[in-house]
C-alpha cells in the first residue's frame, strides 16, 4: 500500500504549540479535508508534508519512491522562466518528454528546413508512440485550458499572484503525485474552474489532502475530516456535512455533561447545606464528591474556537450609494461601461464575473479610490464604508498588534455603557493575550485578516465593502461573519467566487461580462443564478424541499408536549429504581470514555485499532448522552 504515515509530531513556533505528538495515516486513494481556525497550523503541516518545512522531533513512514506534489497559498515559481518552461520542469520523465515533443514542435515552426529539427522532430514522435505520451499531452492541454493558461511562452515575472497560484495548481495536476496537498487551492480561480477542479479532485485516484475555507469543495471531495485545534489533531470519517453533524453530538454531549453537573452540584449542596457529618463511608464520599464537583463547576470553561462579532453601527440613511451612467478601468482599458446601479440601506449585493472583468476595479470606484472614466458616483451623507480588501494595503508589518487596534480606540464603548479594551476585543477575535505583543508580520495570512477585519467592524461602519473576504478566514470565522451579515443594520456588497458565501450573504448578483464590458442584475442568490442559466432544478430548490418536510415532521411530533397537564406528575416504580442507580451509570459511561482516551493514547501509532476505539467512544458518548437526558428528565420528577 502507498500510504502515508505520521507519527507523533511536534512542532513548535514562536510560543505557539503548532503540533502537540500529533499522529496521522493517510491511505492509498483517500482524500482528507484538513480544518482548523487561522494560525492553528494547517499550512505548516502541509509544509512539513512537502518537505519545505521539518517538525521538532517524530517520524515519517512511507514507500522509498512516494512522490508528493504541493499547491501552496502562494505560488513559488522562478520569475525567470516562461509558463512553458516552468510547466514541463518535472521529475517525471514522461512529462519531460512531452515537453520535449512540444518544444521540438515550436522549433521545427521557427526552422521548418532545418533537417535537424526535422529529425529531432521524429525522433521525439517515435517516443511519443512507443511510451503513450499522447494520453499525457492531451491531459496537459485540458489542464492549462480549464485554468485558463493560454500564452505558454509569456514570462512568469509578468504574471499576477492568481495567474502565478494557477500555474502551479496545473503543474502539480499535470505531475499526478501520489500524494496531492493543496493549500486553499479555489483561491484566484472563477466559478467554472472551481467547479473543474472540484470535479478532477473527486475522479483523482490518488490521495488527496486539502486546506479550503470552499465548503462546497469541501463537501464533494473530501471522505474524511482531520481537524486541527491547539496543537491536537481529531478526526471525523465522512465529508463537512458528517463532520459538522458529529461536532454538533460533540456539543451537545459537552453541553449535557456541563448542565448535568450543574444541576448534580446545587442538589448536593442543598444535601451539604442541611449538615452532611462523614458518619459513615458512603456519606464521606459523597462529600468528596460534592467537592469535586465544585471545583469543576467554577472553574473557568474554556472559551469555544469561534470569533465573537459583538459590534454597533452609526445610523445609515436611505440615500446610500448612486451610479449614473458610471465605466471604470485604467487609462485606456475600459473594463465595464455605463453603470446605472441603487444602492439601498439595506443592500445585500454580490459582484461576479471572470477574472479580469473589473470586479475589485469597480468596488474600488465605488469606495472613491479609483476615479469613474465616465459617469458619476455620488454617496449619501451618512454613509460610512469599510472596505474589506483583498490584499490589505493599510497593514503596517513592523507595528504590533495591540498598538494597531489602539489607533483605532483604546476602548470600544456601547451604547448601553459596556466598555471593552483593546486587548479584550482582540480576544474575542480568537488572539490570546500573551500574543498581543506580537508584531503583524510574524501572523499567519489568516490571522492577518482576521486582525484587519476587527480593525474595520471596530471603526463601527454602515456600508460594508468586502473583496473576496473568504480567501484566508478559516470556516469557522466565515460563519461566524455570515451570521453578523444577516442582521447587519446596513449595507453589504461583496466581490466572492464563493459559492456558498454568497448563497447566505447576498439576494441579488450584479454580473460583470468580459468580453461585452458590461454589468447586468440578477435577482437572488448563486444557486438562483446557475439554476436560471442551467434551467435545471437547483441543489438550493432540493434543500428547501427538504427542509419543509423536516419542519413537517417537527411540527407534528409537537401534540405530545402540548399534552402535557400542569399537574406535577410523579416516578413510576421502575422510574424510582432507575433513579437510584443512573448515577453510578453515569459515572461508568465517564470512566469508561476516560479509559478509551487512555487506550487510544497508548495506541497513537496502530491506527486500525484507533479507529476501533473512536468507534466504541462514539457508542459510549452516545449512550451517555441518552442517560444525562434521562437523568434530567429524573430529577425533575424527584424534585
Amino acid at each position: 500500500m502507498r500510504d502515508y504515515k505520521a507519527i507523533a509530531w511536534n512542532k513548535t513556533f514562536g510560543i505557539k504549540q503548532l503540533l502537540a505528538d500529533v499522529s496521522f495515516l493517510i491511505r492509498e486513494g483517500e482524500h482528507i479535508g484538513l480544518i482548523g481556525t487561522n494560525g492553528s497550523g494547517k499550512s505548516t503541516l502541509l509544509e512539513i508534508i512537502s518537505g519545505k518545512d521539518t517538525f521538532d522531533s517524530g517520524k515519517v513512514e512511507m514507500p522509498r519512491d512516494f512522490s508528493i506534489g504541493y499547491v501552496p497559498q502562494e505560488a513559488d515559481l522562478d520569475p525567470n522562466q516562461t509558463i512553458f518552461e516552468a510547466i514541463y520542469e518535472s521529475d517525471s520523465p514522461l512529462v519531460k518528454l512531452v515537453g520535449e515533443y512540444e518544444q521540438a514542435i515550436l522549433d521545427l515552426n521557427l526552422n521548418p528546413e532545418s533537417e535537424a529539427a526535422i529529425k529531432r522532430y521524429q525522433d521525439l514522435e517515435t517516443d511519443m508512440n512507443q511510451r503513450d505520451g499522447w494520453t499525457l499531452d492531451t491531459k496537459i492541454r485540458t489542464i492549462l485550458s480549464k485554468l485558463g493558461i493560454t500564452d505558454v511562452m509569456q514570462p512568469i515575472h509578468e504574471l499576477s499572484g492568481g495567474q502565478r497560484k494557477r500555474i502551479n495548481l496545473a503543474k502539480v495536476l499535470i505531475d499526478d503525485p501520489d500524494l496531492l496537498l493543496m493549500d486553499e487551492p479555489t483561491n484566484h480561480l472563477d466559478f467554472d474552474m472551481v467547479e473543474w477542479l472540484q470535479n478532477y479532485i473527486k475522479n483523482y485516484k490518488k490521495s488527496v489532502l486539502a486546506v479550503t475555507h470552499d465548503r462546497y469543495f469541501l463537501d464533494q471531495i473530501a471522505d474524511r475530516i482531520l481537524a486541527l485545534n491547539r496543537g491536537d489533531m481529531r478526526e471525523y470519517e465522512g465529508n463537512y456535512q458528517a463532520y459538522l453533524e458529529k461536532r454538533a453530538h460533540e456539543e451537545e454531549i459537552a453541553a449535557a455533561t456541563q448542565e448535568k453537573q450543574k444541576k448534580l452540584y446545587k442538589s448536593e449542596l442543598a444535601w451539604m447545606r442541611k449538615g452532611a457529618k462523614a458518619r459513615t463511608t458512603k456519606q464521606q464520599a459523597r462529600i468528596n464528591r460534592f467537592e469535586d464537583l465544585k471545583a469543576d463547576v467554577n472553574q473557568p470553561k474554556a472559551k469555544n474556537n469561534n470569533v465573537t462579532l459583538d459590534f454597533e453601527q452609526q445610523r445609515l440613511g436611505k440615500k446610500v450609494i448612486t451610479l449614473d451612467h458610471v465605466s471604470v478601468g485604467y487609462d485606456n482599458n475600459t473594463l465595464v461601461k455605463d453603470i446605472n446601479l441603487l444602492i439601498q440601506n439595506d443592500e445585500r449585493m454580490g459582484i461576479i464575473g471572470d477574472n479580469g472583468a473589473g470586479k475589485t476595479t469597480l468596488l474600488n470606484t465605488m469606495a472613491g479610490l479609483l476615479p469613474p472614466k465616465a459617469g458619476t458616483v455620488e454617496l449619501g451623507e451618512t454613509v460610512r464604508i469599510a472596505y474589506f480588501r483583498q490584499i490589505p494595503a493599510d497593514l503596517p508589518e513592523d507595528k504590533r498588534m495591540i498598538s494597531f487596534i489602539q489607533e483605532v480606540a483604546q476602548e470600544y464603548e456601547y451604547t448601553d455603557g459596556r466598555k471593552m479594551s483593546a486587548s479584550q476585543m482582540l480576544e474575542q477575535f480568537l488572539f490570546p493575550r500573551e500574543t498581543h505583543g506580537m508584531l503583524i508580520e510574524q501572523l499567519s495570512g489568516g490571522e492577518k485578516k482576521r486582525l484587519y477585519l476587527l480593525k474595520l467592524l471596530m471603526e463601527r461602519p454602515n456600508v460594508l465593502f468586502l473583496d473576496e473576504p473568504t480567501n484566508d478566514l478559516d470556516i469557522d470565522t466565515l460563519t461566524v461573519l455570515e451570521d453578523y451579515l444577516e442582521t447587519f443594520p446596513g449595507a453589504v456588497i461583496t466581490v466572492s467566487h464563493d459559492r456558498y458565501f454568497l448563497n447566505k450573504v447576498v439576494d441579488r448578483l450584479l454580473i460583470l461580462t468580459k468580453s461585452k464590458h458590461e454589468a447586468r442584475l440578477f435577482y437572488g442568490n448563486y444557486s438562483h443564478y446557475r439554476e436560471a442559466i442551467d434551467n435545471k432544478p437547483s441543489e438550493h430548490s432540493n434543500k428547501t424541499n427538504h427542509k419543509t418536510k423536516n419542519k413537517e415532521s417537527v411540527t407534528q411530533s409537537k401534540p405530545k408536549d402540548e399534552n402535557k397537564t400542569n399537574d406535577k406528575k410523579r416516578m413510576t416504580y421502575a422510574e424510582k429504581k432507575d433513579w437510584e442507580t443512573i448515577e453510578d451509570e453515569i459515572d461508568q459511561l465517564e470512566m469508561a470514555i476516560a479509559e478509551i482516551d487512555n487506550e487510544m493514547s497508548e495506541n497513537g501509532n496502530d491506527f486500525s485499532k484507533l479507529s476501533e476505539l473512536q468507534k466504541e467512544k462514539e457508542s459510549k458518548e452516545h449512550d451517555l448522552l441518552q442517560k444525562m437526558e434521562y437523568w434530567e428528565y429524573l430529577s425533575e420528577l424527584s424534585l
